[in-house]
């Protein structure tokens, strides 16, 4: 069997994909990068503007923290069949948790809060001024790394040899 069938396929989602899924997406690639993990993972919204780019203000603090947010990504809605085949989903706020539970009933229990551990919904920061895209990055940057660690531990995330 392929590594790649191996790796677990975490799915990152929240409204539209433009903003907030998009930093979390960035931030957990660089992360398992920099610590050697095998993941794929994806991003996508529960109403997403299909084909919309990157809000400027996420690639903007992206690029401050020294990530990449590629420009050129486009916002996708999710498909009952990612849904299936995700190992992990990770959500924005309560909302996004709920809807999940109704649409994609057979989803709710591998789906979870990014902000689980720190106990927070991440706010969507779209029409907000460029102080929200910040929260929302370092609220994402939290959720990642708690998150990470207990995959790690549940042995859910393995280093590259």
């Amino acid at each position: 069997m392929s590594l790649e069938l191996e790796s677990p396929l975490l799915l990152i989602m929240c409204t539209g994909n433009v903003c907030r899924s998009p930093m979390a997406e960035a931030l957990m690639i660089h992360h398992l990068n920099q610590q050697r993990l095998i993941a794929r993972v994806f991003s996508r919204g529960l109403a997403a503007p299909i084909g919309r780019v990157p809000h400027p203000h996420a690639v903007e603090v992206a690029k401050m923290h020294g990530i990449n947010l590629h420009p050129d990504k486009r916002a996708s809605a999710v498909s009952s069949s990612e849904m299936a085949m995700a190992t992990a989903i990770f959500v924005m706020d309560a909302d996004h948790r709920r809807e999940v539970q109704q649409r994609f009933p057979t989803a709710s229990g591998k789906t979870f809060l990014l902000g689980q551990w720190q106990n927070i919904d991440i706010a969507d920061p779209i029409n907000e001024p460029f102080l929200a895209f910040e929260r929302a990055w370092q609220q994402c940057a939290d959720g990642v790394q708690s998150w990470l660690t207990r995959l790690r531990e549940a042995g859910m995330l393995r280093a590259t040899v």
